[in-house]
């Protein structure tokens, strides 16, 4: 058997590929002389994320072209079978920027981003545009038509949102009315310290003129003033005046936390980091933990354990001193866990072991541990105060339910709150797979592209435990990617009712 033939059936990884190296280290990058691939174009095209990921690690170009001038991205977006968006976050890691956009004749000059939208792969064109891919607006495939036109000609409002400049998701993605609240909080805060606030919403010119125009209604206003004008304020403002309506201390806390942190000298979420940090901060965050038989594995318990303190201290920064997360597992009861200081969290964490046994029905208890108590019941009782973001982690596949139950569940959620006359995604999900668990990974793979889910949920291509144990010995790189990974529902979804 050849290595080509190893790297088609995914088997071109560990003591195998280290082999094949052995015998000639240039390997690599060599075209096989049938089809005139690289082995790392053809784990590409095949969707085996691990090969790809041993197989830069090792040395492979990620620019290394075929006979035919296709890159390893090229083809991940034009021919991947599975696990598309994964594969090419770990080429765009590895491919310089010049090759990002790079086409070729046998493809008819369309690059990787004109294939991922002809696809309506949300993630793939996120990743993408995050990485540069959009920034050349002149590229034109062979038939002359741009990126701007192929998106245009998709008719998906979710393709046109997933392209959309960084800068301008972070202003465009939540819906209109929680950003003019966020501007009007920033815009108090700002004048109170003479204009050093305005450094976390430098965004685009739209936002600080925005600001600008929110500070004139700010001018010389004590808190007590300020918090009854917004709640004057919000009386005017749609849906968002069924959420903090009322409760000034939330609101003025909130203000001073965010000015106190902007002055701490020793904070590392700067810039448009911290501005994501509070629009997070807006939403009731519960985190939903996996305990299934497969986290005893190398080490996914404790590590799960830690990544999960480090979200609550990221999500509670800017929130009132009383105010924190949610916590739920899977199997596991967690008495008074509705709101967990960052300090309750880590009591409760502490002396927590995995428990053998244990099944996956992740949908099921998706609705009776977490929507019915924090959602269906207070829609029920008219008093449902915050909007909710719940980050799900898992390495299993669901068992002991249909494996359809989770997007069950979450279309239902939908509904029941589009019924009670809220915007859709005052619940949204973010879910992630802790550990390498190739069944849990086909199964996200498949909510990844289900389009019936992705206005509310964003599955996210990161392998949870392996990036925070990438990041973990910096501390701000650390929370820049954690900040930016529970800020990607924001980012990838729309704000529109």
């Amino acid at each position: 058997m050849s290595i080509y033939e190893d790297a088609q059936k995914g088997l071109l990884v560990g003591a195998t590929l280290d082999a094949y190296i052995a015998k000639n280290p240039n390997i690599l990058d060599e075209q096989s002389a049938d089809s005139g691939l690289t082995v790392l174009s053809i784990a590409a095209i095949e969707g085996f994320p691990e090969e790809v990921e041993q197989l830069l690690k090792k040395g492979a170009r990620a620019d290394a072209l075929t006979k035919d001038d296709e890159t390893p991205l090229l083809l991940a977006a034009w021919k991947g079978k599975k696990e598309r968006a994964r594969i090419i976050q770990l080429l765009l890691k590895k491919t310089p920027l010049s090759s990002i956009n790079r086409a070729c004749e046998r493809a008819n000059f369309n690059t990787p981003l004109m294939f991922a939208i002809e696809k309506k792969d949300y993630e793939s064109i996120r990743l993408l545009v995050q990485a540069g891919a959009a920034e050349d607006k002149n590229i034109k495939n062979s038939d002359g038509f741009t990126v701007k036109q192929i998106a245009d000609a998709a008719k998906d409002r979710l393709v046109t949102r997933s392209l959309l400049p960084d800068e301008k998701l972070k202003a465009a993605v939540l819906a209109a009315d929680v950003t003019s609240f966020l501007l009007y909080i920033v815009a108090w805060a700002n004048k109170a310290v003479n204009g050093l606030v305005t450094e976390v919403f430098r965004l685009n010119p739209e936002l600080n003129e925005s600001i600008d125009e929110q500070m004139t209604q700010n001018q010389d206003l004590t808190k007590e003033e300020f918090v009854e004008r917004v709640n004057e304020w919000m009386e005017t403002h749609g849906p968002l005046k069924r959420f903090f309506q009322g409760n000034d201390e939330f609101v003025q806390d909130m203000a001073e936390k965010l000015v106190n942190l902007e002055q701490d000298p020793a904070n590392k979420l700067r810039s448009q980091n911290l501005a994501e940090t509070i629009k997070l901060s807006l939403y009731k965050l519960v985190i939903y933990c996996d305990d299934s038989t497969s986290m005893k594995r190398d080490g996914r318990w404790e590590s799960q354990k830690e990544l999960v303190q480090r979200i609550a201290k990221i999500a509670t920064m800017v929130l009132p001193p009383d105010e924190g997360v949610a916590l739920r597992f899977i199997n596991r009861n967690v008495e008074n866990s509705d709101n967990l200081t960052l300090e309750r969290l880590g009591n409760v964490l502490k002396d927590m072991d995995w428990r053998p046994g244990g099944d996956t029905p992740i949908g099921t208890n998706l609705r009776s541990k977490i929507l019915q108590p924090l959602v269906y019941s207070k829609l029920d009782a008219g008093n449902l105060d915050r909007p909710l973001i719940v980050i799900i982690m898992t390495d299993g596949m669901p068992e002991r339910e249909d494996k359809t139950e989770l997007e069950k569940v979450i279309l239902e959620c939908e509904k029941k709150i589009r019924d009670s006359g809220y915007p859709p995604q005052t619940v949204k999900f973010m879910i992630g797979q802790i550990g390498t668990a190739k069944s849990a990974a086909r199964f996200l793979a498949s909510l990844r592209q289900n389009s019936d889910i992705a206005r509310t949920t964003l599955v996210t291509s990161d392998k949870l435990d392996d990036a925070f144990k990438d990041y973990k010995e910096n501390d701000s790189k650390l929370d820049k990617w954690l900040v930016e990974t529970l800020f990607s529902p924001f980012r990838n979804l729309t704000g529109n009712n």
